[in-house]
């Protein structure tokens, strides 16, 4: 039985993400969901920073770690008082802001 040495391509993350993107529907649903994924990016980048697993963070937050993974995974909406007592946990201060949108509502 012959065997293929071939690897089969599979397409990247970034060209499926732009394939989805392509759609103006996705792309305004990924626009509105930005937010959401920079705080999550920078509290992933804050806890490495610190080189602490989910688990040191969470319990230094004073959560469990499948709390922590739903959240930096974006299967949770983040909190305020959970953002806070993060923030806590790694010595930095949360800051809210408002900014002015270019494009009326």
């Amino acid at each position: 039985m012959t065997h293929p040495t071939a690897a089969v391509q599979h397409p990247s993350w970034r060209e499926i993400r732009a394939g989805f993107l392509a759609d103006p529907e996705v792309q305004q649903a990924y626009s509105d969901l930005e937010p959401r994924f920079a705080v999550v990016r920078q509290l992933i980048e804050l806890r490495e920073k610190h080189g602490w697993s989910q688990r040191d963070l969470a319990e230094r937050a004073g959560m469990k770690q499948p709390q922590l993974a739903r959240l930096e995974t974006g299967q949770v909406e983040p909190k305020l008082d959970t953002l806070q007592r993060l923030a806590k946990a790694m010595g930095s201060r949360l800051t809210i802001r408002f900014e002015d949108d270019l494009q009326p509502a």
